[in-house]
């Protein structure tokens, strides 16, 4: 009977899980024609409006090293069943880094906080998209950077 108990419950823990919602991955090529396609794809996604428009410099030089480096492992071998064993676990481990650099920059992923409002004891949850966090937050930049321009222009400093 024990058994029985058992069983479900570890059978319905890893039916949930399963059905969890994982992130895509957004690399995951097996080819260097596959890579070289989606290197593409995520190119004209780091462009304005795109959906990693707002990643970091330094981190888009990291996704640009990245590929390069699987670019040049499935060069050598010619797809990921030529490698051999170190080799794919490598690549795996580059295109894992990569996608999650990608993910930590994609203005689609929600960021959900809970605070209490002002003057307000209860917390409340609010998501935002990380793309409209970002808006906002050089929304006020620019405003702020206007407003210390007119500031000075009326002051004379």
């Amino acid at each position: 009977m024990k058994l029985r108990s058992l069983t479900l419950l570890l059978s319905l823990a890893c039916a949930g899980s399963a059905l969890a919602e994982s992130p895509e991955a957004v690399v995951n090529a097996d080819t260097p024609q596959k890579l070289a396609e989606t290197k593409a794809s995520v190119e004209g996604e780091m462009a304005a409006g795109g959906r990693y428009e707002f990643i970091e410099p330094e981190k888009r030089q990291q996704v640009e090293a990245l590929f390069h480096d699987m670019q040049g492992m499935l060069e050598k071998d010619g797809s990921v069943a030529a490698m051999r064993e170190p080799e794919r676990l490598q690549l795996f481990n580059l295109q894992e880094k990569l996608n999650g650099v990608l993910t930590g920059s994609d203005s689609q992923r929600l960021v959900c906080e809970k605070k209490a409002p002002i003057g307000a004891l209860v917390p409340v949850k609010t998501c935002r998209t990380y793309g409209e966090i970002e808006r906002q937050r050089r929304s006020k930049d620019r405003y702020f950077t206007e407003m210390k321009k007119r500031s000075q222009s009326v002051h004379g400093d």
